[in-house]
């Protein structure tokens, strides 16, 4: 398999190369970075500091043969070493982990102080014409609408603690875009995943009513039927979104129940470059159990159990210092044990194209005046 995708691969920049130099219409673009993130993590003693770093290279590959089809084929490299290869049980399959229809995430170095992983996540062919958009291939389908939990999102939802992923991950898939007169569109996806249970399969609807942008959702989502609805617009000047998602299984298994998850959220921009938004978020299959919430680093949510509590609130503020350095804080809170994550941000543009990153995340329980860990991260960033 990972012969035939690299083969895949050499015919493909060989083929676009070959057409690119016989039609001057015809385009070959190549876009990507180059990144080197560090992270220091401990829990509440500095003795037990861990190291660890990683170096990450992505390539996005877009050819255009004509003026109604697209392909795109992006695959990021990533080298792993440092202390949480050694000390995480299972690090290297967390890392190579693909739940796509196709496997197309590999190890070629995997030993007790380095990790080598290549993933495509993109590979895919777009077709225009008038009216209709139809991609097929692994892809992004996003009809979230928050910024940070999307129950609408069903096809593939992301982790928010995942800052170095700007991308998101993508489904093995194809969706089928049909544009209405009046902003109003319909639009049908399907996924396979390499369980025997994760299919999704549905269909959604888009119209602009009192100046909203609604969506309406239904479809089968791996044992569950679900329902859904979304909408962004304004009250005032304020941006107000939100989505809510039912699921309601249609076979009888271990744990079935109707599930309801959704989230609403309010941003606003103030003058000189101030910058707040606030979400809440109700998920009624949550445990509410203490501890593990830093586990959700690792964690593979879904628009089921987007956390792991039955109420969480999110606020951030963010404000631009100057064209080249700006901040953020970001807080997430769950009544459930007090929970609280602190995430500082700090981006400073060095140069055209270079860029550098501070960034931290911390885990507490005030009930139990627990401290249960923390990250910080050190990221230089060349784009190309």
């Amino acid at each position: 398999m990972r012969l035939f995708l690299k083969i895949l691969f050499i015919v493909y920049l060989l083929c676009a190369q070959t057409i690119a130099g016989q039609e001057k219409e015809t385009k070959l673009f190549l876009t990507g970075y180059i990144k080197n993130l560090h992270e220091l993590s401990f829990v509440d003693n500095l003795e037990e500091l861990q190291w660890t770093t990683f170096l990450h290279n992505r390539l996005n590959f877009k050819y255009i043969p004509s003026k109604t089809i697209t392909t795109r084929l992006e695959l990021r490299n990533r080298i792993f070493y440092g202390d949480n290869i050694k000390n995480i049980p299972g690090f290297s399959n967390i890392i190579s982990r693909d739940d796509g229809w196709v496997d197309l995430s590999w190890n070629p170095i995997d030993n007790n102080g380095i990790v080598f992983n290549t993933t495509i996540d993109r590979a895919l062919v777009n077709y225009t014409n008038g009216n209709w958009d139809i991609t097929l291939g692994r892809q992004r389908v996003n009809w979230g609408r928050n910024l940070i939990w999307n129950p609408n999102d069903i096809f593939n939802t992301y982790n928010f603690l995942d800052f170095d992923y700007e991308e998101r991950p993508g489904s093995d898939a194809v969706r089928i875009q049909y544009f209405l007169d009046g902003f109003r569109k319909m639009e049908l996806a399907a996924k396979k995943g390499n369980r025997k249970d994760d299919h999704i399969i549905a269909l959604m609807y888009n119209f602009n009513k009192w100046s909203y942008d609604i969506q309406l959702l239904s479809g089968i989502y791996q044992k569950d039927w679900v329902i859904g609805a979304g909408w962004a617009g304004n009250l005032n000047n304020a941006g107000f979104k939100g989505e809510v998602s039912y699921f309601l299984p249609y076979e009888s298994y271990i744990d079935s129940k109707n599930v309801v998850s959704a989230s609403i959220s309010v941003d606003y921009a103030f003058k000189k470059g101030v910058y707040i938004n606030g979400s809440l978020l109700y998920n009624s299959a949550a445990s509410d159990l203490s501890g593990g919430l830093e586990n959700l680093i690792f964690a593979n949510v879904s628009a089921k159990n987007l956390m792991p509590y039955e109420f969480s609130s999110f606020l951030q503020l963010s404000k631009e210092f100057s064209p080249i350095f700006s901040g953020l804080i970001s807080t997430i809170y769950s009544p459930t044990e007090h929970s609280v994550i602190a995430i500082p941000s700090f981006n400073y543009s060095l140069a055209t194209n270079w860029e550098l990153n501070f960034t931290g995340q911390s885990f507490f329980e005030f009930a139990e005046y627990q401290m249960l860990g923390n990250s910080f991260f050190v990221r230089l960033r060349w784009s190309f």
